[in-house]
């Protein structure tokens, strides 16, 4: 039976190398992030408060659009990042971080909150949760030219929404991957305990 699992988490979380090795190992289709093709994206990292509303309305428009590819694959999916954590944790940190006015939030919380009833969600979330100081190392690691500005209290920020959000959520279940504890990059023997946990809802 065609299963459809989400892996979610932080920048620098490790949650696309998860994704990758995941796929391989299940036998998995993979969906990546719609990252590259944003054309907003150099200029929010820029200016956030005057970029926010169009960087996130192409996010929610590109993660619409593969989320409805996802339901209609005939085989089985593992997405690197998908349209929840988008709206329920990147968009609303702008929001409590005065990036989006009241107005902007509202707009887009109303469509997608008409997106998120209409839409089949995963049969599981995996949530990759690593520490601030984890992802920060990472994404120094990893020295893309976007990244190079962000501030580590916007990793935190992101990392309490993202654990208000996994605690609170409802429409399927949602394993964690303990990334500060498990090194499922480099170690095959951790991505088995990994794949122990999913295991039960495939």
């Amino acid at each position: 039976m065609k299963k459809f699992i989400a892996i979610t988490g932080n920048i620098g979380a490790g949650k696309t190398s998860i994704a990758t090795r995941l796929a391989n190992e299940l036998g998995f289709k993979l969906f990546e992030e719609p990252y590259a093709d944003n054309p907003y994206l150099e200029n929010y990292y820029e200016d956030k408060t005057t970029w926010a509303f169009q960087n996130e309305m192409f996010f929610l428009g590109k993660r619409l659009e593969n989320h409805l590819e996802i339901i209609n694959h005939p085989e089985s999916i593992i997405q690197d990042r998908c349209i929840y954590e988008g709206a329920e944790v990147f968009v609303k940190n702008l929001f409590l971080n005065k990036h989006l006015d009241d107005q902007d939030w509202e707009n887009y919380l109303t469509l997608y909150q008409s997106i998120k009833k209409h839409i089949q969600p995963p049969d599981i979330i995996v949530y990759v949760k690593s520490s601030t100081e984890r992802c920060m190392r990472n994404i120094s690691k990893r020295n893309r030219h976007l990244e190079n500005k962000i501030e580590e209290q916007y990793i935190a920020d992101l990392n309490n929404l993202y654990q208000t959000w996994t605690e609170n959520w409802k429409l399927c279940p949602v394993v964690t991957a303990e990334a500060d504890q498990y090194e499922f990059k480099y170690q095959p023997e951790h991505l088995q305990i990994l794949i122990k946990q999913i295991q039960p809802y495939l």
